[in-house]
């Protein structure tokens, strides 16, 4: 099975300054002219930097965000330095110019960039997540990065960053890389209520996968049985990260070289995962059914229900949570291996977020340069801030070792939310009936209900890609 097997296509983008293109020395960058790399970064987090020569013009810069960029510096903290922030200092410094952030709600993109390419008035980099990919691609919203002419900023074969060759090669759009990649994808884990388990005499998830690995999906729906409480309102699970997209099988695929999409909603592995979810919610009742269940991120920590499933970013705003309420210790676990489907390995559910290059760049030259500065700043503060920082005062050495031996599980992201109104169909027409109602129905007569809708959608997005050829 393929390392990650679904929706994100992934690439690097990096320019090494000890390494040139085509054989050329540190001052040239590739085969489409001379770029000189002779100004040395200033600035925190700049060491080893050098930067290209750009002229005025081509050092103006603008980035499509749905946050503000006072917003990422709120976030920022001494031991927590943001890479996006130290970045955009030394921009300043080496070419006088400031990075122009264009603010635009993550609902409201699609069309927005849509139309700035059209007019000619596009932003330079765009985000990659599964609220962009594929549509963007499909729509011609999105430069290949291994164009020719971002050769001489961008080495795709840069050995000094590591970057994933074969997680690349997989997500392809029609042949060609798009997304640059800066952060690893974040897995999903198993958060629970420790003092919960604990009170209740109840093996954990972690005693589970520490006893060779038996953490799997018919023991964590015993587990979550086993902690719900109805009548207290208390249960064994909570949260989204059971929804129909958060899945270890992929809802729709994409042929490598057309881009033309498929809709596996009726596949018999999807069908059987749906099913099990839906008799945990329906039949067992282990989860919580009701809209509060979005709640999670502020309940959990309060103490409210016994596993959680999010990354580990969101675990330790759990922890962080749970010390200021005094509301108990909680611990983190793998996420179970599907064994009602056969597999005998996780398949973990993992989101990305990254940078693309917009077709209708109008500085195509500062984009790519950006984001070689980005990577290796942001290189430059894990070597400076080694560790999981303030979880590393938090993780037991049987955690640290479970993130370590799981970093490299299988992970799937799914590709469905960036297609038409697929995102909206789910969130409205299926999730409804599983995990916020009472429902005898079948979950095979909900995805049929569902199918006709998410099939037109992605319908309309097979038209239009065949239209643009």
């Amino acid at each position: 099975m393929k390392r990650v097997m679904s929706a994100v296509l992934a690439a690097a983008v990096c320019v090494s300054v000890t390494c040139a293109l085509s054989g050329c020395d540190n001052n040239k960058g590739g085969a489409n002219g001379e770029v000189k790399y002779n100004i040395q970064a200033t600035g925190n987090y700049s060491d080893g930097i050098m930067l290209p020569n750009l002229t005025t013009e081509q050092s103006e810069l603008h980035i499509l965000m749905s946050m503000s960029y006072d917003q990422i510096v709120a976030l920022e903290t001494e031991n927590d330095p943001q890479p996006q922030v130290q970045a955009t200092n030394i921009w300043k410094n080496a070419y006088g110019t400031d990075i122009v952030v264009d603010v635009v709600a993550e609902s409201q993109q699609t069309e927005w960039l849509s139309t700035a390419v059209a007019s000619g008035t596009s932003p330079d980099i765009i985000p990659a997540n599964s609220m962009t990919y594929p549509l963007w691609s499909a729509r011609g919203l999105v430069a290949n990065v291994d164009d020719e002419k971002f050769a001489p900023y961008l080495n795709l074969d840069d050995e000094e960053l590591g970057f994933n060759k074969e997680l690349m090669a997989q997500f392809n759009f029609q042949g060609h890389p798009q997304w640059a990649i800066v952060d690893e994808p974040q897995m999903t884990y198993t958060i629970y209520n420790k003092s919960k388990f604990e009170i209740l005499g109840e093996k954990t998830p972690m005693d589970y996968y520490l006893d060779g690995d038996k953490w799997n999906w018919t023991q964590f729906v015993e587990t979550a049985k086993a902690m719900t409480d109805t009548a207290a309102g208390e249960y064994g699970f909570t949260g989204w990260m059971l929804f129909p997209y958060e899945a270890p099988y992929p809802m729709l695929t994409l042929d490598e070289e057309t881009g033309q999409a498929t809709l596996n909603i009726d596949n018999e592995k999807y069908v059987g995962w749906m099913t099990e979810v839906y008799n945990f919610y329906q039949r067992d009742q282990a989860g919580r059914r009701s809209y509060d269940l979005q709640e999670w991120s502020t309940t959990f920590p309060s103490g409210s229900d016994a596993m959680v499933f999010t990354h580990v970013s969101g675990y330790e705003k759990i922890v962080k949570m749970a010390k200021e309420l005094e509301s108990g210790e909680f611990g983190i676990a793998p996420y179970p291996i599907y064994d009602k489907g056969g597999e005998t390995e996780r398949i973990v559910p993992a989101s990305l977020w990254g940078y693309s290059i917009s077709s209708g760049a109008l500085h195509p030259e500062a984009a790519a340069t950006y984001i070689r500065l980005e990577i290796l700043v942001r290189n430059n503060i894990k070597a400076a801030h080694p560790g999981r920082g303030y979880l590393d005062t938090v993780l037991t050495e049987d955690e640290k070792k479970m993130l370590e031996d799981t970093a490299n599980d299988q992970v799937i992201m799914e590709m469905i939310l960036g297609v038409g109104d697929c995102y909206n169909i789910l969130d409205t027409q299926l999730v409804p009936p599983i995990y916020y109602n009472a429902n005898e129905a079948s979950v095979q007569a909900e995805i049929d209900a569902v199918k006709p809708l998410l099939q037109a959608e992605i319908d309309d997005y097979n038209s239009e890609l065949a239209e643009r050829g």
